[in-house]
């Protein structure tokens, strides 16, 4: 997987959203000084190569925990899709993720959004037809799902979002990549055996289904705590970084002085 850094200080590894890269967290990342953010493109993603077919959810949090070990992060920021990573990054490494903050929370074999399937379903028959990047990007950023609703309220982050993902290359859709990782189920007792303090960041718009993880997350993840953010959609942290930065800021500021809840 390619990493980008920034920043110094104390690290924290921060994984993207589905279709993105790393770079949609600059905003964020400028916002949190005092650390160094180290970005993953995920496998298929930016700059990083394309996701083996038969890819398990485990084998790539197996990937994210040498990332975060070589580059000594004890702290894990995730969003949406990245989050499904995140989770499993914690259940698997305790050792790894002292501090975990998740976005628009996914939890595997959660029930999807009303609206995914079909959706995905077009993006392939699309991509078979040989549509380009900046067709597939304007359909997967339609609704619905509401995965981007709440980005049309900031033009200047969805115009760079369509960018980003127009760049992507949807290798996943002709190779079935991504497959195995809805085979994956996080069972209450696997979350609830996450040792890490968890911050749960869900927007106010956010989609019912991941408002129903973030509720559950809450329930059953022993140090966890759920924050509400006003006037945010599925994509809360990026939509709104400020208010995002304060509610991180505390939560990683406990794990600077080495201090354990």
């Amino acid at each position: 997987m390619r990493v980008h850094a920034s920043g110094g200080g104390p690290a924290v590894l921060w994984i993207h959203g589905y279709t993105m890269d790393s770079s949609t967290w600059h905003d964020l990342w400028a916002l949190l000084p005092g650390r160094r953010h180290v970005g993953v493109d995920l496998p298929g993603h930016g700059g990083s190569g394309p996701m083996p077919p038969g890819t398990t959810l485990p084998g790539l949090a197996a990937e994210l925990a040498a990332v975060a070990r070589a580059e000594g992060a004890r702290d894990v920021v995730a969003l949406s899709f990245g989050s499904l990573a995140g989770i499993q990054l914690a259940i698997d490494a305790p050792d790894v993720v002292r501090r975990l903050v998740v976005g628009a929370p996914t939890i595997a074999g959660a029930p999807s959004e009303p609206g995914t399937a079909p959706r995905y379903r077009e993006l392939m028959a699309l991509r078979r037809a040989g549509a380009d990047g900046a067709a597939l990007a304007d359909v997967w950023m339609s609704s619905p799902p509401d995965i981007f609703r709440g980005t049309q309220a900031h033009p200047r982050l969805r115009a760079s979002l369509r960018s980003v993902i127009a760049r992507h290359g949807w290798d996943e859709l002709r190779t079935g990549a991504m497959a195995a990782f809805h085979r994956h189920t996080h069972s209450d007792r696997a979350l609830g055996a996450i040792r890490a303090d968890t911050l749960v960041l869900v927007g106010d718009a956010e989609m019912p289904t991941f408002a129903a993880n973030a509720e559950r997350l809450g329930a059953v993840v022993p140090r966890c705590r759920v924050a509400r953010m006003a006037e945010a959609g599925h994509l809360c942290m990026i939509e709104r970084p400020e208010a995002a930065a304060r509610l991180i800021r505390p939560h990683l500021e406990r794990s600077r002085d080495g201090a354990e809840a």
